[in-house]
């Protein structure tokens, strides 16, 4: 990935020597900007383009370059991507649109240079992108002209769009947000979001932040993996949630659309921060430059009691806690000025106050404070009068952040000039509304606290996992006969695995009946591969009392079945003892196509895609992740007590959701298993159902998102 960013020689493929084109704007910019490699220019004719000399063909080419750039007509490309390979060349940008996201037609062309790539053993970024930039090597690629006073930061970015991106790149050093390096992966026909990532994250020293502008993942799993191992912030702005924008995400850069639920899971399970517009990106990075929020405590300050309002508004939005100051604090700021209109409440209203020095004696008197762990200061002024002061100030609260290890997010709160000017010149984070900096306090906030989880969430017993691989025999016969498990078959498996589950028989005659002992009341289920939701076809019947009760609901389940289809498979019907009544949840694991194995949790029985009320993980899960699942629902207060109803019993639950997720995880075989509904008690839990299907012979996912 290396040579991308830092190539010592560049061809662009695709130049005009007589006029402006997309490729001479390429050649144009480096020069402009400084490139200190060595360019080159390919085009119909030979010439020079402001003394880059420019061949008619890559093989007359009188070195090597590290890196090729070719946008020219995508019918051309593999013809040039040959010669790149013949001469050599072994990193290809590829800027040329019209192959897949023009049209699925368009794919076989993809294969084409795919199949030239593979053989030559060359990378390629693109098709149907701009490139990359190193700010530290003014080395761009794109063909579009920059600024030329724009200076290296320490946030890079991975971009699916180059239009995108260009607008981050334009907009990120509007707040005083410079990038270090970026790259657009258009198409990502080869290199794609994963392998940027592990760039950035593992071998870029000069990359602190990383921003992701995403519409799909290739590769979920390894991004996620990625991701949860670095030490380094990362926000992702990923769009892409809906039916309608998946259609255009398809014909714009052939993204795949993943379940935006389970994206939100993966995402707080890594520790990733999700921005839902360039907005939010911004807010993320400057809470990133600032200390961490470790806590929920805050103390506003602010020169508006108008903003001071507000910003007790935005702190409850967050779900901030405001601290009362103690008395000793009061006592020491009291002596710092004279007048006695404010009110020492929190938030602080300093509206009489305008000794500017005072402003950053308060804001050190505030931070020391161990009940604090981050402040809002609401700093209206007039820029004709103060606005040198109110640098001065900030000059001040940066010091102070450093030294206390605390953020400060300082809401200026001027005219639109001098906001703009501030906002771009000063290197101190600023805001410029309260609820603004209220939003990246909680940014940072939520960060702080799931990288504390992710980094605590234990070991996946490895054990257990290998254990469980072992009981897939019992499928044996199943594969062989190519269809899915039934009743008795996932129930068993369940068991094997130690799920608490209700044991019982398949009776598949009447005349089974009587000669089997049953403990009644009993449940009774159909069992059959055609029935997948047994509700649908009358296939459960609760509290049957006796045997003849038994005989009549195996008759008319039998009856409802050929009635719902008559070429179903009758396989009998399987009978357990009831279940004590409990509060009713639900457990499933499934693969998911972009992130593989996940497991789900929420409220169970027929009311499951009623109320939604689910949470979510990537499988395997830790005893801690588990409970932190149950923790997470609407009906987590269950587990705590209820209008005087004992506690549920969370502790066993997890046990179950930690099973399900090694199985799907440690099991290719398996593509969906679920239990619903569980019946969860003070004490312990039992499983009165269980579904599985297969790989190979799924039906019908039995969980949707």
């Amino acid at each position: 990935m290396k040579t991308f960013f830092y190539p010592e020689s560049m061809v662009v493929v695709g130049v005009s020597l007589t006029k402006i084109n997309l490729g001479k704007i390429i050649l144009l910019n480096n020069i402009q900007q400084g490139y200190t490699g060595k360019l080159y220019g390919v085009s119909t004719q030979e010439g020079q383009i402001e003394g880059v000399p420019v061949y008619k063909d890559i093989l007359d080419l009188p070195q090597t370059p590290d890196v090729a750039i070719i946008i020219t007509p995508a019918k051309t490309v593999p013809e040039q991507l040959e010669k790149c390979g013949k001469k050599g060349i072994r990193h290809v940008v590829i800027e040329s649109g019209g192959f897949s996201e023009y049209s699925q037609s368009e794919q076989s062309l993809e294969q084409q240079v795919l199949a030239i790539a593979n053989r030559y053993g060359i990378k390629i970024i693109g098709p149907n992108c701009i490139g990359t930039i190193n700010f530290e090597e003014k080395m761009f690629m794109p063909f579009a002209f920059f600024r030329k006073d724009l200076v290296a930061g320490e946030v890079s970015m991975i971009s699916q769009s180059g239009g995108v991106g260009n607008t981050y790149l334009h907009a990120l050093p509007e707040n005083h947000i410079f990038i270090n390096k970026f790259v657009s992966i258009g198409n990502k026909l080869m290199l794609d979001e994963v392998d940027f990532l592990n760039y950035f994250v593992n071998e870029d020293d000069n990359t602190r932040i990383i921003i992701c502008y995403l519409e799909g993942f290739n590769r979920g799993r390894e991004f996620f993996d990625i991701a949860r191992a670095s030490e380094k912030p990362i926000i992702v702005h990923k769009s892409n949630r809906s039916p309608m924008s998946a259609k255009i995400a398809q014909s714009h850069t052939t993204a795949l659309s993943a379940s935006d639920a389970v994206v939100d899971a993966a995402f707080a399970q890594a520790g990733i921060i999700r921005a839902e517009d360039e907005e939010e990106v911004v807010l993320a990075v400057k809470a990133m430059q600032l200390p961490p929020m470790k806590g929920k405590n805050v103390a506003v300050l602010s020169r508006s009691g108008g903003h001071a309002v507000i910003s007790a508004d935005a702190c409850a939005k967050y779900n901030f806690n405001l601290i009362t100051f103690p008395e000793s604090y009061i006592n020491t700021i009291r002596s710092l000025y004279k007048t006695r209109v404010i009110s020492h409440q929190n938030p602080l209203d300093l509206g009489e106050i305008f000794d500017y020095t005072i402003f950053g004696k308060i804001v050190e008197e505030t931070i020391k404070l161990d009940e604090v762990d981050g402040i809002l200061f609401n700093h209206l002024y007039q820029s004709e009068y103060e606005a040198g002061m109110s640098r001065t100030f900030l000059d001040t609260v940066e010091h102070l952040v450093r030294e206390y290890d605390k953020p400060v997010m300082v809401a200026m709160i001027s005219d639109a000039k001098e906001m703009l000017d501030i906002n771009m010149n000063h290197p101190m984070p600023i805001f410029n509304t309260p609820y603004s900096a209220a939003h990246a306090l909680a940014i940072s906030a939520d960060y702080y606290q799931k990288k504390a989880m992710r980094d605590n969430r234990g070991i996946v017993d490895e054990n257990t996992m290998n254990a469980i691989q072992t009981h897939m025999s019992c499928f044996d016969s199943i594969l062989k006969e190519n269809r899915n498990p039934l009743l008795h078959e996932s129930i068993q498996f369940c068991q094997s695995i130690g799920v608490p589950i209700v044991t019982g028989t398949l009776i598949q005659s009447a005349e089974e009946i009587d000669k089997t002992q049953f403990h009644f009341p009993v449940a009774a289920k159909i069992v059959s591969p055609d029935a997948i939701h047994k509700t649908e076809v009358e296939g459960v019947k609760l509290n049957v009392n006796d045997s003849k009760q038994l005989k009549e609901v195996f008759e008319d389940m039998r009856k409802s079945l050929y009635d719902y289809n008559p070429n179903a498979a009758f396989s009998g019907v399987y009978v357990h003892t009831m279940a004590p009544e409990g509060t009713e949840f639900f457990v499933g694991a499934k693969k998911d196509p972009v992130f593989g194995p996940i497991v789900l949790v929420g409220l169970g029985g027929i009311y499951v895609e009623l109320f939604k009320d689910v949470a979510i993980r990537l499988a395997p899960v830790t005893r801690a992740e588990a409970l932190e699942m149950i923790h997470q629902l609407k009906a987590a207060r269950l587990f705590e007590g209820f209008r005087g109803k004992e506690p549920l019993d969370a502790n066993a639950l997890s046990n179950i959701i930690v099973k399900l997720s090694h199985a799907i995880a440690s099991i290719d075989d398996i593509s969906d298993i679920e239990c619903n509904p569980v019946m969860v008690y003070p004490q312990g839990c039992t499983a009165v159902d269980a579904r599985i299907f297969l790989q190979k012979q799924k039906v019908v996912s039995p969980m949707s998102l």
